[in-house]
């Protein structure tokens, strides 16, 4: 019979894929974690990874045990959360965000939540990549497309809208901008296309059919700083770009409508910590929706 403490180790290294990063996530060394590794694979009698170029890949076997790993490791969290929150008033929460929603629009926002529940410490990865909650990365995930695992419980958290921006300065030197066609004539700032984590980022040509893209980054930030600073148009989200003194919105009638989605792991859903900020979260952005999409008055 091996270790059950072995299966922890057997899952940060399914999910990391690399014994290094599995190490620096369970604050120990990659010997380590081998060590676990070759445990349970002695006990059990069959290899569970095979080790590539890229990394660590589970066998047949080590499928099998996966699904009975993270089945002790759910029932484990859930007896956690039982005890923690009847002995201490709520907790620690990690939110994955992309990054232009987690910067300019949830981080100036989250005084309310605070205000109703002293208790409660919030973890905000606000990043340009994909958060993953079956990789255990946050605990709630608010993603660009709806995922469709059967383990995850998944609600649309809003629409929002994106828009055409650029700097007086820009406009100044650029050719007229009357119209759609006028577009192509245009210098552009987008995204890094093979560095892409969603489809639903690849917008330029909904808007020009061939854009003459001179900037591209893979930060939202970083295009809007660019857009600032005169390099040319970019599309960007309505409440990250409406209220910028320094971007001019650009052809009203041309825009896109996108939507967010916020996901958990099924057994993490009746959580008191995890409900609280999932019902503010869908709260803040029904309250904002002027602001997501763009029909917000400006001041």
């Amino acid at each position: 019979m091996f270790d059950w403490n072995d299966l922890r180790f057997f899952l940060e290294l399914q999910r990391s894929g690399r014994l290094l990063t599995a190490a620096r996530r369970l604050n120990t060394t990659h010997a380590t974690v081998a060590r676990h590794i070759e445990a349970v694979e002695k006990a059990l009698g069959t290899a569970l990874f095979v080790q590539h170029a890229q990394g660590y890949e589970l066998t047949p076997a080590g499928e099998a045990l996966l699904k009975h790993a993270e089945a002790m490791e759910n029932v484990a969290l859930l007896a956690q959360e039982e005890i923690t929150q009847s002995s201490a008033l709520l907790g620690k929460i990690r939110v994955g965000v992309t990054e232009g929603l987690g910067v300019k629009f949830l981080a100036s926002r989250m005084g309310g939540l605070f205000e109703r529940y002293p208790g409660l410490e919030v973890e905000l990865v606000a990043v340009p990549r994909f958060v993953s909650i079956l990789n255990r990365e946050a605990e709630i995930s608010i993603h660009l497309e709806r995922p469709n695992a059967d383990m995850l419980v998944t609600r649309k958290l809003t629409d929002y809208r994106l828009a055409l921006y650029a700097s007086q300065a820009y406009l100044d030197r650029a050719p007229p901008l009357r119209n759609r066609e006028d577009l192509g004539r245009h210098a552009w700032i987008g995204y890094v296309n093979d560095l892409l984590f969603s489809q639903e980022l690849m917008f330029l040509n909904s808007f020009c059919r061939n854009p003459q893209v001179l900037f591209h980054s893979t930060s939202v930030i970083a295009q809007q700083e660019a857009a600032r600073s005169g390099l040319g148009i970019a599309v960007l989200p309505c409440y990250m770009a409406a209220e910028d003194r320094q971007l001019v919105p650009l052809l009203p009638t041309e825009s896109i409508q996108r939507a967010y989605w916020i996901s958990t792991r099924r057994e993490l859903h009746k959580s008191v910590r995890l409900r609280v900020v999932w019902d503010y979260l869908m709260e803040l952005c029904a309250t904002h929706q002027p602001v997501l999409l763009g029909t917000a008055p400006q001041v």
